[in-house]
């Protein structure tokens, strides 16, 4: 429990994760107000993921706080259940603002879940700029033309439905986990 308290700790003093935070919601609400068609939720999501690549990402940028972690919990899977833990606790009531600004609550447990999808490919390329150009084209360009061209396969990607969601987070989040366990923190 207390590695979950220094994860939300250390989550809620990013200054990086309350600007992305901030500028998500206020775009997601500007564009409500704007009253753009369609979905406000599927044009501001992408704020929303870089928060979730952000939040894994950020310990090994500049300083490396990513040793000083393991140092204080050396045990890998715990500290990755820790993060996870502390992350869906920290991105649910962002994810909860942003789809109540754009009117769309029940789409709440489906973007938390790509936040975390996010954090996971943020924590498995450890690099925030390469990460969040994966995430972003992934979402942006090719679950929307799987889609598109493969309209059988729309049930099972990441961003259509929230037990799809679960799948690909529960899938990012272990290979993570695993790629936190066996690799050195340097790299």
């Amino acid at each position: 429990m207390n590695a979950v308290r220094a994860e939300i700790g250390k989550l809620v003093t990013l200054p990086s994760l309350w600007i992305t935070a901030s500028l998500t919601l206020a775009v997601t609400l500007l564009l409500r107000v704007l009253g753009l068609p369609g979905s406000v939720l599927l044009h501001t999501q992408a704020g929303l993921l870089v928060f979730g690549v952000l939040a894994t990402a950020h310990e090994y940028q500049g300083g490396g706080q990513i040793r000083t972690t393991l140092l204080a919990t050396p045990r890998r899977l715990a500290l990755a259940a820790a993060k996870t833990v502390a992350l869906t606790l920290v991105a649910l009531p962002v994810a909860g603002a942003a789809a109540v600004l754009a009117g769309e609550v029940p789409a709440t447990p489906r973007v938390t879940l790509s936040m975390l999808v996010a954090a996971g490919v943020g924590g498995i390329v450890r690099q925030a700029v390469a990460a969040v150009g994966i995430v972003l084209t992934a979402y942006l360009i090719v679950v929307p033309l799987l889609a598109a061209r493969v309209p059988a396969s729309a049930r099972w990607l990441p961003d259509t439905a929230w037990p799809a969601a679960f799948v690909w987070a529960v899938a990012m989040v272990a290979a993570w986990a695993t790629v936190l366990r066996h690799r050195d923190a340097n790299t």
